[in-house]
């Protein structure tokens, strides 16, 4: 009983702490959109913190295209009138190419997080930033402690009229899809409903329904703002987490107590709102470095609400399996400290997290969440001007760090199911 009261106390200290840092860059440098000089000095600050407690710390820089991850939704606004002058003008194989072209990087920029369309669009650099943490002894496992400290654009629909989230998404994409489908059924299906008309008479209404969906799909255009949230709580307080985490077990080593077979990694990528592209240039420069141990990644995002806290089980709108091995083994632990939680999969055209680019490379992978996710629920706060420190639950902090913790040290003493 006394035990779990002090690991309460410290987990709360260190909740705090994670919070004060988490206010201070904020204070110092506001929204952090990568590329950016504020996103930079960021990482700067977060790597001066992590080598005051690490055997270690880098700062690793990459080549990324911005623009391009969000950039297919303005392809679309522009893609749907050319198709549909196409199809008026009874050319409906253009039109049908003009569609198809747009469903396909959509597909491929936000169903999977391909790099289709990227080098269209400005490059940029981003910056990451880990510690590592030695074990006395031989290297037997590696955990990779991860959150991101670039923020998102803020998304205007979840600012202006949240209520109407789901209908705009949903009427400007459905009339792109529909769009496809009256042009892929003119080019092989026409001749089945031919009338006397110039067109065949469904066709006309079709194409007269689809320029009346003009508005709906041109109204996508306005999705995104080019400002920048705070990104408190996605998810600079995560990369802040990763500093006391590092700070936790430097004072643990200097104690006597260091970890003896667990390598611990703790990284802050930068990219992730841009589609993960900092953590897979982070797992695809070090993959080779995690051959022949065990090897797992906690990746946290959005911790907001403790109420709400579960491990993912997918990523990428479901298209990469996570490992359900280790969101059980985190569930059973979040249990034994008296937390709620549970794990589910990501649900479908709500995104990806960086875990995702750690299970691509073979790693044992989970995020944390604590937050309704979902397409009808989020958190009210989520990519708005709203995402300030105040507006993240310490509980939430507090469990995220006792977790971790407790799910590295099982590591540590080959304590896992």
């Amino acid at each position: 009983m006394a035990k779990a009261k002090m690991e309460k106390l410290q987990g709360s200290k260190l909740a705090r702490q994670a919070l004060e840092r988490t206010a201070r860059l904020i204070n110092a440098y506001g929204a952090r959109l990568t590329g950016t000089p504020s996103c930079t000095a960021t990482a700067k600050e977060l790597h001066d913190e992590l080598k005051a407690y690490t055997d270690r710390a880098e700062l690793e820089s990459f080549k990324l295209h911005p623009g391009a991850f969000l950039g297919w939704i303005k392809l679309l606004v522009l893609f749907y009138p050319v198709a549909v002058l196409f199809l008026w003008i009874d050319l409906p194989l253009f039109g049908l190419l003009v569609a198809a072209s747009g469903l396909g990087i959509m597909v491929m920029e936000f169903f999977l997080y391909k790099e289709i369309i990227d080098r269209l669009y400005p490059s940029a650099t981003g910056v990451n930033v880990y510690g590592v943490i030695e074990p006395a002894g031989p290297v037997e496992h590696t955990i990779i402690f991860s959150g991101h400290h670039d923020s998102a654009r803020v998304f205007n629909f979840f600012t202006n009229k949240p209520s109407l989230y789901i209908l705009r998404i949903g009427s400007g994409l459905g009339f792109y899809i529909a769009l496809f489908v009256i042009a892929l059924t003119r080019v092989f299906w026409g001749d089945l409903f031919s009338v006397s008309l110039p067109h065949n008479a469904l066709f006309l209404v079709g194409t007269i329904i689809l320029t009346l969906g003009l508005p709906f799909v041109g109204h996508l255009w306005f999705f995104a703002s080019k400002e920048g949230t705070p990104g408190a709580g996605d998810n600079l307080i995560s990369s802040s987490i990763a500093v006391e985490l590092a700070r936790y077990f430097s004072v643990s080593k200097s104690h006597g107590n260091p970890l003896r077979r667990t390598r611990l990694i703790l990284a802050s990528f930068d990219g992730e709102e841009a589609g993960l592209r900092g953590a897979r240039a982070f797992f695809n420069r070090h993959r080779h470095e995690f051959q022949n141990q065990s090897v797992w990644n906690f990746n946290v995002d959005c911790p907001y609400y403790a109420k709400d806290l579960f491990f993912l089980t997918s990523d990428i709108n479901g298209s990469v399996k996570l490992s359900q091995k280790m969101a059980t083994e985190c569930v059973g632990i979040a249990h034994s400290m008296g937390y709620d939680a549970f794990s589910q999969p990501i649900a479908f055209l709500t995104g990806g997290t960086d875990a995702a680019e750690a299970a691509k490379i073979g790693v044992e992978a989970v995020t944390l969440m604590a937050m309704p996710w979902g397409n009808k629920e989020r958190a009210a706060v989520y990519h708005t001007p709203d995402d300030v420190p105040s507006a993240i639950d310490p509980v939430a902090v507090e469990e995220t760090l006792s977790i971790a913790i407790r799910f590295i040290e099982k590591v540590d003493q080959n304590e896992l199911q």
